[in-house]
């Protein structure tokens, strides 16, 4: 696919191959806006390591080259495919951080009674709301 000089380096190469993930992150963040769901970006920090660790116990999991793109975990003595296995783990440690950060909204508006009253909270999602945190609405 990618021959020596014909200007296909390793930044053309990068772009193209990066193209499907960016788009696919564009889809996501539309239609959780869609629907009204908060969209949590980990960091890199927070993802490293999100397939090596057993989602039942925390325990490292072990590969052989037998299984190919399947892990095994010791303890638990289970079988899972690798990316099962990152896509579980980053799902929770998504919900751990918006869990830890969903008390500060509540308490910026008036404490937990105000949130039961029915008003309901804004979600604002910083890669899809961006003009809406930078420039006023009129209404």
């Amino acid at each position: 696919l990618y021959l020596r000089g014909n200007g296909q380096g390793k930044e053309y190469r990068g772009r193209m191959n990066g193209w499907s993930f960016g788009e696919a992150q564009r889809q996501i963040e539309y239609k959780a806006r869609w629907v009204g769901l908060p969209v949590i970006r980990l960091s890199r920090r927070e993802t490293r390591g999100s397939s090596v660790s057993c989602p039942r116990c925390g325990e490292r999991l072990q590969s052989d080259k037998r299984l190919g793109r399947k892990l095994w975990c010791g303890k638990c003595r289970v079988v899972m495919d690798r990316d099962m296995v990152a896509a579980v783990n980053l799902s929770r440690r998504g919900r751990v951080r918006f869990a830890r950060s969903r008390p500060l909204i509540i308490e910026a508006q008036g404490g937990a009674v105000e949130a039961m009253k029915g008003n309901p909270t804004p979600t604002v999602i910083p890669g899809v709301d961006a003009p809406k945190l930078t420039y006023p609405t009129k209404s």
